[in-house]
């Protein structure tokens, strides 16, 4: 790799601020024709606390007051050396012959991914520090993706590294920090973060139907309109029972105690036009932070909040994790059909095989409500310790990952299957400078 940068910032009268970059760089892993990466950026900034006009609420109640705004291009490369070069390995032939195959092709005009990113923000300060915080928005289209896409395997090649798609990805971050009471002997600190981001995809490869519409990729999990990261299945919509009307329905070859699925575009049958897509990312997430200090006390904690998206759930559909409804393997307890527990939430067992359809059920909203850490501890006054040649000496108490509020039926909404639970720790500590 090779690297060039170019920086020029300019001050004018401690308010107006421009800031300019060009970075330069070269990566083996490009294609030949597409080495090197040019990347240009510029900022501005109006510390507008500075005005002649705001002097008395800067004497008075005014910190800090920014507004900046910057865009500007950054790029990326695929990870490791030469990814663009073909490969070949030794194998066989269709007649079980020795031979040389091509394992990877050549990819002389793979180009860098390049995100073109727009930023809007305030910063803000009151009161001495008692409140301060930022707002900012933003807006980045990324081009020429750089995505392992799946490929016929007909053509000698499962995957291959291309150039695809566009994305745009825009939200709002918000930060603030307050201390509601600052007294001689006690203090109060509240901080509070905010993120909600939006990715869809502009375009995939440029391809549209008969009606100018833009194709997407099914076989990639690739929607025009929606996120990259996304699930796209049948939605769940109960237990088929007794007395329902199952042959003049949309499955009419169901039985009673076998899953029902929801009939999407309502044509009275269940097709692959069924299927929709399930953002897996949440909508939004947010941190609640509070600190407490009395004299040498002092008690913290920190609420971690994630709202929305999708997780796919194994433990209620895989037979590796005994959610097939076979009874070949210990799994989660569930409320399943019979014929005297007309159950709506899951389909009659079957030893044979797995009930049709069961993917469905493994879908959860994956909110969650998480209270992280818990500190509580105290600092012992100078005075008593220094009789010891101590210069501090803190005792405190720490609780980790102690509440979690979620609908997830797994060890936690941030594991993934197999790994080991989530702990919740109890934590002891003595601190001791001399």
């Amino acid at each position: 790799n090779v690297s060039f940068v170019g920086v020029l910032n300019y001050t004018l009268l401690n308010r107006y601020v421009v800031h300019g970059s060009l970075n330069a760089e070269g990566n083996s892993a490009m294609g030949r024709n597409e080495r090197m990466g040019y990347f240009p950026a510029v900022g501005l900034a109006w510390n507008f606390q500075n005005e002649p006009l705001l002097e008395k609420a800067r004497d008075k109640w005014l910190d800090e007051a920014k507004f900046r705004f910057s865009i500007g291009q950054s790029g990326r490369a695929p990870s490791g050396a030469s990814v663009y070069l073909g490969a070949y390995v030794k194998g066989t032939d269709y007649m079980n012959m020795s031979a040389t195959k091509q394992a990877r092709m050549q990819l002389d005009n793979l180009k860098w991914e390049t995100s073109t990113s727009a930023n809007i923000g305030l910063d803000f300060g009151f009161f001495d520090g008692r409140i301060n915080g930022t707002i900012e928005y933003y807006n980045t289209k990324t081009t020429d993706l750089l995505v392992n896409k799946s490929i016929p395997s007909s053509l000698g090649y499962l995957t291959q590294t291309v150039n695809l798609a566009e994305m745009r990805n825009n939200g709002i971050e918000i930060t603030l920090n307050t201390t509601p009471i600052k007294t001689g002997n006690f203090r109060w600190d509240i901080n509070f973060t905010f993120s909600k981001n939006k990715n869809e995809i502009k375009k995939i490869d440029g391809q549209v139907d008969e009606n100018g519409k833009p194709l997407d990729d099914v076989n990639n999990k690739w929607f025009v309109g929606h996120p990259m990261n996304v699930y796209y299945d049948y939605v769940f919509d109960g237990i088929w029972q007794k007395d329902d009307d199952i042959a003049n329905s949309h499955m009419p070859t169901a039985t009673p105690g076998s899953i029902k699925l929801l009939d999407v575009n309502k044509d009275n049958q269940i097709t692959a036009d069924d299927r929709v897509v399930m953002q897996r990312d949440p909508k939004w997430i947010s941190t609640v932070g509070t600190a407490l200090h009395y004299k040498g006390f002092d008690l913290s904690a920190d609420l971690y909040i994630s709202h929305g998206g999708t997780i796919y759930n194994p433990y209620l559909t895989t037979f590796e994790n005994g959610g097939d409804l076979t009874a070949k393997r210990n799994g989660i307890r569930r409320n399943y059909w019979t014929l005297n527990n007309p159950s709506n939430e899951a389909p009659a067992p079957n030893m044979t095989q797995a009930p049709a359809y069961i993917t469905s059920l493994g879908y959860q909203d994956a909110s969650y409500v998480r209270l992280r850490n818990v500190t509580f501890g105290y600092n012992f006054p100078h005075s008593l310790i220094n009789k010891v040649y101590m210069q501090t000496l803190r005792l405190y108490m720490t609780l980790s990952n102690f509440w979690t509020k979620t609908d997830v039926q797994a060890y936690g909404p941030e594991q993934t299957p197999g790994d080991y639970p989530e702990p919740r720790t109890v934590l002891f500590g003595l601190n001791v400078t001399f």
